[in-house]
């Protein structure tokens, strides 16, 4: 956060701009990446809201660092 503020706790289930700030990116790249298929998709709350789950989020970011690490990680939305 702008003050240096950590975040007192992060919601299980993050809108659009708390899913982007969680994982370190602006909204925008945040849209174009989830476009592209390269993070989860969102799971439907109710009627049209929608949100991120944390663990999801989670998942994808550790396998960010596998991969960065040189290791190679199957792409669960790829077909076998």
């Amino acid at each position: 956060m702008k003050d240096g503020v950590a975040f007192p706790g992060w919601p299980l289930l993050l809108r659009r701009d708390l899913a982007a700030l969680y994982l370190g990116m602006s909204p925008s790249t945040f849209d174009g990446e989830v476009k592209e298929g390269r993070i989860p998709q969102p799971v439907q709350i109710t009627g049209t809201l929608k949100a991120w789950h944390r663990m999801d989020l989670d998942a994808w970011a550790e396998d960010r660092r596998a991969v960065s690490a040189g290791e190679h990680v199957p792409n669960p939305w790829d077909d076998e």
